[in-house]
C-alpha cells in the first residue's frame, strides 16, 4: 500500500493524466476532421497534437498542464499495476491487465517530457518512428518474426477494443451516477463510439507492421497519422477519416470522463 500522505497526489495525478490524454486525442480528432472536411487540419499523432497546442498561442502554457498529467499518469500506472489498485489478482490475465496499465502509464509519461522539453526548449521531440524502430528489428535475428509479432499484436489489441466497445461494462471503474441519468447514458454511447474508432486505428497500425515484415520493407511501417491518411484514402476516404476524426474526440471526452468520474483507489 501506498504510504497516506502520498496516496491523495497520486490520484490527483492520475485524473490530470486522464484529462490530459483527452485533451491530446481531441485535438488529434479535431484536426483530422478538420482535414477530413477540407477546412485545414491535417492527420497527426500524439506529439504533433502537442506540437498544434504549442502553436494554438496561449497554448503554450497549456503544455505545462499536460506534461504535469501525463508525468502523474505514469506514477498511477506503475504504482497502480505494482500495487494492484484495480484489484486484477494475480492470475495470467490479471498480470497482463497490469502490465498493460504499466506500460501505457510509460508511453504516456515519455510524451509528457516531450510536452516540457516542448515548452522549454521550443524543440518538440518527434520520437523515433514506427519505421525507425521497424527497421532496426528487421536488422536483428528472427527481427521479421518479431515485427509481425508485433503487429498481430496490435491487431489483437484494435479486436478487443471492438469487443470492449460493443460488450464490456465500461461502468464498472466509474461512478457516474454522478453524471445523472442522461449524462451517464451519453457517457457511454461517446466511449463505445469512441472506443471503436481508436480500435479502427490500431487496426490500420497492426496491419501496416505485418505489411513492413512481409515485405521486409520499414517503409511500410505506420503509427497514427499514417493509419489515418490510409483510411482517407480509401474510397469515401472523407467520410471514414471525418467519421473515425469524430470517433477519436469521443474517445478523448470518455477520458475526459475518466478523470472525473473513475474510481482511482492507491490507498
Amino acid at each position: 500500500m501506498m504510504p497516506r500522505e502520498a496516496a491523495p497526489w497520486i490520484e490527483r495525478g492520475a485524473r490530470l493524466g486522464y484529462a490530459a490524454k483527452g485533451i491530446v486525442y481531441l485535438v488529434i480528432g479535431a484536426l483530422a476532421a478538420l482535414a477530413a472536411a477540407g477546412k485545414g487540419g491535417q492527420t497527426t499523432d500524439s506529439r504533433g497534437a502537442l506540437r498544434a497546442i504549442d502553436a494554438s498561442g496561449p497554448g503554450h502554457w497549456l503544455l505545462l498542464v499536460l506534461g504535469a498529467g501525463l508525468v502523474g499518469y505514469a506514477v498511477w500506472g506503475v504504482v497502480g499495476a505494482t500495487i494492484d489498485a484495480e484489484r486484477r489478482g494475480g492470475d495470467a490475465k490479471g498480470l497482463a491487465l497490469r502490465v498493460g496499465l504499466a506500460a501505457r502509464g510509460l508511453a504516456y509519461g515519455a510524451l509528457g517530457i516531450a510536452a516540457f522539453r516542448l515548452f522549454f526548449t521550443a524543440r518538440g521531440s518527434s520520437g523515433e518512428g514506427a519505421e525507425h524502430w521497424t527497421g532496426r528489428l528487421l536488422g536483428v535475428p528472427f527481427g521479421r518474426a518479431l515485427v509481425i509479432g508485433a503487429g498481430i499484436a496490435i491487431i489483437g489489441y484494435a479486436l478487443y477494443q471492438f469487443w470492449r466497445a460493443a460488450r464490456k461494462n465500461l461502468r464498472k471503474r466509474l461512478h457516474l451516477a454522478e453524471a445523472g441519468p442522461g449524462g451517464a447514458a451519453w457517457v457511454l454511447r461517446l466511449a463505445r463510439f469512441g472506443i471503436a474508432a481508436r480500435g479502427v486505428v490500431f487496426l490500420v497500425i497492426g496491419w501496416f507492421l505485418v505489411t513492413a515484415a512481409r515485405t521486409r520493407d520499414p517503409s511500410r511501417a505506420g503509427g497514427i497519422a499514417d493509419s489515418l491518411d490510409a483510411l482517407r484514402a480509401q474510397p469515401y476516404g472523407a467520410l471514414v477519416l471525418g467519421t473515425v476524426a469524430v470517433g477519436l474526440m469521443a474517445f478523448g471526452v470518455w477520458e475526459l470522463a475518466n478523470a472525473r468520474y473513475r474510481d482511482i483507489n492507491v490507498r
